[in-house]
């Protein structure tokens, strides 16, 4: 469990950005006039949100572009980057998103402190069914499918936790979602009966 050294205020989480790829802003119904449109509004999104010196967890798919373009865009955003590899991500050589990101994980467990205690976040492309230390309180943070507003994806509630979250951008106003946010989303989550309790029954 990785022990994040960064005030809490300043810890951000994003997911599914997908830089430059048409096929998604088409699949997706994002509402943007083209490529380029969605690309400058994510980047001015980004940089409205996350201070210099904050600290932005990618949960993977940054883009569907060419190395030397995703280094264009990624050196426009403020921040110090760790990326939590998806299945996109494949599209870029490992030198690329090391000049992009401080460290690269397939999965991340990491603890945060909340004023006085440590909220422990497992970090992962996927949902997952299970996660460490998920009886303690421990979030499962994710991407991947793309949650918006979308009556399956209330469904999709069902099959889920309340402490996870899905914190990719067609969900979060196109925009890195802070520590506070999730903490206030998954609170309510907590108080709601659309989530599962158990794998059990």
């Amino acid at each position: 469990m990785k022990e994040i050294d960064k005030a809490a205020e300043k810890i951000f989480f994003t997911s599914d950005i997908h830089f430059g790829h048409k096929w998604l802003l088409d699949f997706n119904k994002r509402p943007f006039n083209s490529v380029e449109d969605m690309d400058n509004t994510l980047i001015k999104n980004w940089n409205d949100t996350v201070a210099t010196d904050a600290l932005v967890f990618v949960l993977g798919d940054i883009g569907e572009t060419d190395d030397d373009r995703i280094l264009e865009i990624f050196n426009q955003l403020s921040g110090i980057k760790i990326l939590i590899r998806g299945n996109h991500d494949i599209t870029f050589k490992q030198e690329t998103l090391q000049q992009i990101f401080l460290e690269i994980y397939d999965l991340l467990e990491i603890k945060i402190l909340d004023t006085l205690e440590f909220q422990e976040v497992v970090l992962c492309h996927y949902p997952m069914f299970d996660w460490n230390n998920f009886h303690e309180g421990a979030w499962q943070l994710f991407g991947h499918i793309h949650t918006r507003e979308l009556p399956e994806f209330e469904t999709l509630n069902s099959k889920l936790f309340a402490q996870q979250y899905d914190v990719g951008v067609d969900g979060s106003k196109f925009r890195p979602i802070s520590f506070y946010e999730v903490k206030e989303i998954i609170e309510k989550q907590k108080e709601t009966s659309y989530f599962k309790n158990s794998n059990y029954y």
